[in-house]
């Protein structure tokens, strides 16, 4: 038995030996979903058919000497807002209810060209309208959130479900479940994951990217899904990566240097009026990070960053969100359907006026181009990913209180990963402690545009020299 935890680059070992199969590991895979979602919640749709004809032909391929990639037969799940062909693809939401989708999405397409199998569809909220993910639970606590909108597959991951997974990012949806959950999870650089066959949320502020237990099952992931796709306007164009380029700087380095020194890193601290207010656990959890990363090399350079505020973030979100909902002719034809959270989101969606959006533009432009101007300085910045542990479900969207400050939880959730939307720039997560209550705590590392091998070298050196995320989650029943 390899699952339910072992590392996709164990599995791509074990696969590649022939010491098992991809029939026999999506055997494993489905029997760990069979055992384990019923309480955890953290599925959708379930392929179970079509990956094990997909395992079928793999082995064949094999068998005639052709091996993909170190995704070959490797099970992954896929969020439910992303297409998969001839799969229902429902953003959890009633106006979806029987859409199937006609053909894959371009990260899908790469994934399928890399070996993967598509195990199945990951819960979300509804199109991605929030940080959490009803009606998914923590594995770690199941009366407290997965965080969201990629919190299906966050929670399968941290659960042992499947190996890795795809999320998307607008204000934070990948690194929010991340941290909530105890996994790994990466935003890139914008534009750097196609986002064709991915319902839109905010088309300016929308990212795909990898969750995975490991900052290198997330780049074995990102290695496979970074392509240039001129079906995507927003798909950043220029000369293909080099194969692996992500996964060999993690083991080898850079610049001669082994695989974890930092020596020669400069990474930026923000201020505490940026990061304020945090949990004491939270803080704590952050300056153990920064220590074993001063231990082992890097340089530390306290930064002014700016803080944007969360007006100036919705006043771009919503009217975008909107505006896509309306293209696609769902709103406000379908408005009964959506539930009464999202109906009045793209109410308010609908009364921003085009001069307020196009200031909040202006004033992200400044704002992105002020982080810029900073990471001249730095080649990352390293801060908490959430300032708090994961709220209870029963305080979500409510008001909680922070290190003696009252603040809304979906603010709180969002505050300091939004930020790296706004400006575009590759960010991951990473488990970096526990608290009291035995919930995960992340830290985040953002870095330069499409320097996604130096956030992900950061975050593997200080997984090599710490063990939260081999942490294993044993998903609990909630409470009735």
């Amino acid at each position: 038995m390899l699952m339910p935890y072992t590392s996709i680059r164990e599995l791509a070992d074990e696969l590649h030996s022939g010491l098992i199969t991809p029939s026999e590991l999506v055997a494993e895979t489905l029997a760990q979903i069979d055992e384990q979602d019923g309480a955890l919640k953290a599925f959708i749709t379930v392929l179970r058919d079509q990956a094990f004809r997909d395992a079928e032909r793999l082995e064949r391929e094999q068998r005639t000497g052709l091996y993909r990639s170190q995704l070959h037969g490797v099970p992954i799940a896929i969020k439910d807002l992303i297409a998969v062909r001839d799969v229902r693809l429902t953003a959890s939401s009633r106006v979806l209810t029987d859409y199937v989708a006609a053909e894959d999405a371009m990260v899908v397409e790469q994934l399928r060209k890399a070996g993967a199998i598509i195990i199945g569809k990951t819960n979300t909220f509804e199109f991605a309208y929030g940080p959490y993910a009803p009606p998914t639970h923590n594995p770690w606590n199941a009366n407290h959130t997965t965080g969201g909108s990629s919190g299906g597959s966050a929670a399968a991951v941290a659960a042992g479900l499947c190996p890795g997974a795809i999320g998307t990012d607008t204000g934070g949806s990948i690194r929010i479940p991340a941290a909530c959950c105890g996994v790994t999870g990466l935003k890139p650089t914008y534009g750097r994951v196609s986002c064709y066959g991915v319902i839109p949320l905010s088309w300016t502020l929308d990212h795909v990217g990898p969750l995975g237990r490991s900052a290198e099952d997330c780049a074995i992931l990102f290695d496979a899904i970074a392509k240039y796709d001129p079906r995507d306007p927003n798909s950043v164009s220029g000369p293909p990566i080099a194969p692996s380029r992500y996964t060999a700087t993690l083991i080898g380095g850079t610049e001669g240097r082994g695989p974890l020194s930092l020596q020669g890193l400069k990474l930026g601290v923000p201020q505490e009026a940026f990061v304020a207010p945090l949990d004491p656990e939270v803080r704590a959890a952050w300056r153990a990070a920064l220590h074993v990363l001063e231990e082992e090399g890097a340089e530390f350079v306290d930064v002014e960053l700016p803080r944007p505020t969360m007006e100036l973030y919705r006043t771009i979100q919503k009217p975008e969100a909107t505006l896509a909902h309306m293209e696609k002719g769902w709103f406000p034809a379908h408005a009964a359907a959506y539930t009464d959270t999202v109906r009045s989101r793209l109410l308010e969606g609908q009364a921003i006026t085009a001069v307020a959006y196009l200031k909040a533009q202006h004033e992200r432009r400044a704002f992105s181009s002020a982080l810029r101007g900073l990471m001249q300085r730095v080649d990352a910045f390293v801060l908490p990913t959430l300032p708090i542990p994961a709220p209870a479900l029963a305080q979500t969207a409510q008001d909680i209180e922070v290190d003696g400050v009252i603040e809304n939880a979906t603010t709180a959730l969002l505050r300091l990963t939004m930020p790296f939307n706004l400006s575009g720039l590759p960010a991951v997560s990473c488990p970096c402690g526990f608290s009291s209550n035995r919930l995960p705590i992340g830290v985040q590392i953002a870095g330069k545009p499409f320097e996604e091998a130096t956030v992900l070298r950061i975050a593997h050196a200080y997984q090599q020299l710490t063990d939260w995320h081999r942490r294993e989650a044993q998903p609990a029943a909630a409470e009735q």
